[in-house]
């Protein structure tokens, strides 16, 4: 696969297409779009992931050889924590090397501009034209203890500045004053020790379980959002009887959550609970931002509280760029990452799992009681599932276009007795329903799979309409 930007960077199977040569070859493209904007300094991050760190040296040394400073962190960091360098070093982007929730055997390249936001298209399309005239030429490097003797490359913590920040955010005192049980388990990614270190030596009584790196995540994806994927953590809480789990996935950027019964919350369950958090609770004013794939509950909390909601396709970067645009206080998407308006327009699990546990001290509320809470004041609940199909690597393109042509070709006008009011096609197919619930097909632009997705009033209408889905897509 050859390198592709796409909504929230370049992806690849480890040593396959994520190679030495092209990782060369992409950074040398940033280097020279730092040299066509003036731009000089630049922060190098790494999550946990076989050659992560190594992938850092080389793009450092591209960079330094292009005359560029840079900052690389000196140990693996969660992708918030790299963009909060962006702002405390006062750099003009970063570049972090993560595959975020994707198996162990990718890795990706992420870049984030000076605003510590994932790089809008014009950016990226910046760095594909340059890639198209740089294969057959060689990039420009520097050696690295050369580079860092004469200060080229600095190396640095980076987790006291983004502390710091995350202590002004949330009231963390009135949090260890509590006498919560709490379960955190950040997967063996980057998000090790950054809960654990903020809130221990306090009335909490936590436990941090998969807390040592590993590049497998213990066999699992590490998507915290996917049940299959924690039923470890589910076991833990209902045999120890935790208040609360509270989970991140490989670089710390999604979260996922288990209440004090062992029920994994849907990541639409957990960013209504967090829309309602800031704009009920914390009363902050102003427009949600979502994506498409996320939840209508919020849409009717929206109207039942007064704040606008808007829609955007799916990829962080368009939540980002929307919140920016609209001045939202709040925005996020189906996968588990969310953002705040007073911080960085970046995906955030520790900061939302703060919130999290700052809602249930400030309330007094288990996190059952705040989804029935929320969900109340939404109008009530609906009922949301993801399904994904798998395909195989090798020719995932040529079906995918296949199979979105033919799916066009067919549009019905209504599915298993609901009327299609609207449909929406510029990132895979949406069907709207009169019910207000709906169908979302559409193909991952990261790894080989088909996303299917349905929110409606029943768990049974999800299941016909994903089945639904299925067959559609044949």
């Amino acid at each position: 696969m050859e390198i592709k930007f796409g909504t929230d960077g370049w992806r690849g199977l480890i040593d396959k297409d994520f190679n030495e040569k092209n990782v060369a070859l992409a950074v040398q493209a940033i280097a020279m779009y730092f040299f066509d904007k003036g731009k000089k300094t630049i922060v190098i991050g790494y999550d946990t992931r076989r050659k992560a760190e190594k992938f850092a040296r080389i793009a450092a040394e591209i960079m330094a050889g292009n005359g560029v400073k840079v900052f690389l962190v000196n140990r693996p960091c969660p992708t918030p924590v790299t963009g909060w360098s962006i702002i405390s070093k006062k750099a003009d982007g970063a570049i972090m090397f993560t595959a975020s929730h994707n198996p162990g055997e990718f890795l990706g390249l992420k870049y984030m501009t000076e605003e510590a936001m994932v790089a809008p298209t014009e950016v990226t399309d910046n760095f594909m034209a340059h890639l198209e005239g740089l294969k057959s030429k060689k990039v420009q490097t520097m050696g690295f203890y050369y580079a860092h003797e004469i200060g080229r490359i600095v190396t640095f913590d980076p987790r006291k500045a983004y502390s710091k920040k995350l202590r002004e955010l949330v009231d963390i005192k009135r949090i260890r004053r509590a006498k919560l049980k709490i379960l955190l388990n950040p997967m063996h990614g980057a998000g090790v020790g950054y809960l654990r270190r903020l809130l221990v030596g306090s009335n909490l009584t936590i436990k941090e379980m998969n807390n040592k790196y590993d590049e497998n995540f213990g066999g699992v994806s590490p998507e915290p959002i996917v049940e299959k994927n924690v039923l470890d953590a589910i076991s833990e809480v209902k045999r120890e009887k935790y208040d609360v789990c509270l989970m991140c996935d490989g670089d710390a950027d999604r979260i996922g959550v288990i209440d004090e019964t062992g029920r994994l919350l849907t990541s639409l369950e957990a960013f209504l609970i967090l829309t309602y958090y800031i704009t009920a609770v914390k009363k902050k004013v102003g427009p949600v931002v979502r994506t498409l794939s996320n939840t209508v509950m919020v849409d009717h909390l929206g109207q039942n509280l007064n704040f606008p909601v808007y829609e955007t396709k799916v990829g962080f970067k368009y939540v980002g760029e929307k919140m920016k645009e609209t001045k939202a206080v709040f925005g996020g998407e189906e996968s588990g990452g969310s953002a705040v308006d007073n911080f960085i327009l970046v995906r955030d699990a520790q900061l939302m799992n703060l919130f999290i546990l700052d809602i249930m001290v400030e309330l007094n509320m288990s996190l059952s009681e705040l989804l029935t809470l929320a969900q109340v004041k939404a109008g009530g609940a609906y009922s949301f599932r993801r399904e994904d199909v798998h395909l195989p690597y090798d020719g995932y393109e040529e079906i995918k276009e296949k199979v979105t042509k033919e799916a066009l070709e067919k549009t019905p006008t209504d599915i298993l007795g609901k009327k299609v009011i609207k449909m929406r096609q510029d990132d895979g197919i949406k069907f709207f329903f009169d019910d207000d619930s709906w169908l979302l097909i559409r193909f991952s632009g990261t790894e080989p799979v088909l996303r299917t997705y349905a929110e409606a009033k029943t768990k049974e209408e999800v299941d016909r309409l994903l089945q639904f889905a299925k067959d559609y897509c044949k």
